[in-house]
């Protein structure tokens, strides 16, 4: 039996949480901060914001190439994000 696919967007929005997570794993960013912060607003925020990126062909390619992390950040929209992960919580 086939499967019938009722949005679909699905495939869209797993591929890009799926890209924001493998950014997330090579900064190395601890996500249980990440989770936290402002109660899970700013975590929410950033999957929107990438789930709407215009630039995910060239972040994807660019993780899958293993270029240097800081290349993705300097066009990414969620980098203030990420940099904020990296900071040491109060």
């Amino acid at each position: 039996m086939r499967t019938v696919e009722r949005w679909p967007k699905t495939q869209k929005v797993w591929r890009q949480f799926a890209t924001l997570d493998a950014v997330m794993e090579r900064l190395a960013l601890d996500r249980a901060v990440a989770a936290r912060m402002r109660g899970g607003a700013a975590l929410a925020e950033a999957r929107n914001t990438c789930l709407s990126c215009l630039a995910e062909r060239e972040c994807h390619r660019r993780l899958e190439s293993g270029e240097a992390i800081e290349a993705i950040l300097e066009f990414c929209p969620n980098a203030a994000f990420f940099r904020a992960c990296r900071e040491p919580q109060a």
